[in-house]
């Protein structure tokens, strides 16, 4: 029997909540880009055009099915993680110059979201049948090196080689930063 609650002819539709998941995703982003200028219809059919063939791929819908939790979850950190530091007593202007690009939180960001972005393309494009990368001289090296997908951009990403490179790199660029610094000499 037919009720209200329920939604079992919402899946025959799914695909028109892709169509609209796309359209204003695109959509907002070429009007903030401004890359077809200021003519808000051809950015509308554009992203029509646009919605309408990557909502008919079956790949372009698992990838936004996978890639939307983990947004949502990133978002609902960064959200309260600004909420409790104005809780605080921060001010606006406080928050802007830590959301700012001096204290490279931007680029924090930037960074997560290219992880989140790498890892969802690993997921959905690259973990059909697993295969594991063979190394010519040992067995025992072949599960270091990870398989393809997901597992192989995660096993690269905390491998503790690219980890120790990644330090040394963050070290380096606050040292540079730090080093070309004018120097401070008290008048007296």
């Amino acid at each position: 029997m037919a009720t209200f609650l329920d939604i079992g002819l919402l899946e025959h539709f799914n695909i028109v909540i892709y169509l609209v998941f796309i359209f204003v995703l695109l959509y907002a982003i070429l009007t903030l880009t401004k890359v077809l200028g200021e003519n808000k219809n051809l950015n509308a059919m554009l992203a029509l055009t646009l919605a309408f063939i990557l909502a008919l791929s079956e790949s372009t819908r698992d990838l936004i099915k996978f890639v939307t939790p983990t947004f949502f979850v990133f978002i609902f950190f960064i959200f309260f993680a600004i909420l409790i530091y104005k809780f605080m007593g921060a001010s606006e202007k406080d928050v802007l110059s830590i959301m700012g690009t001096q204290s490279g939180t931007r680029s924090f960001i930037l960074i997560i979201i290219l992880i989140i972005i790498l890892t969802s393309l690993g997921k959905v494009f690259f973990s059909g049948q697993t295969e594991t990368v063979v190394n010519e001289t040992t067995a025992e090296n072949a599960s270091s090196v990870g398989t393809r997908g997901e597992s192989a951009l995660t096993a690269t990403l905390t491998h503790p080689k690219v980890l120790g490179l990644a330090l040394i790199l963050i070290i380096g660029a606050y040292a540079m930063y730090y080093l070309s610094m004018s120097p401070v000499i008290p008048k007296g």
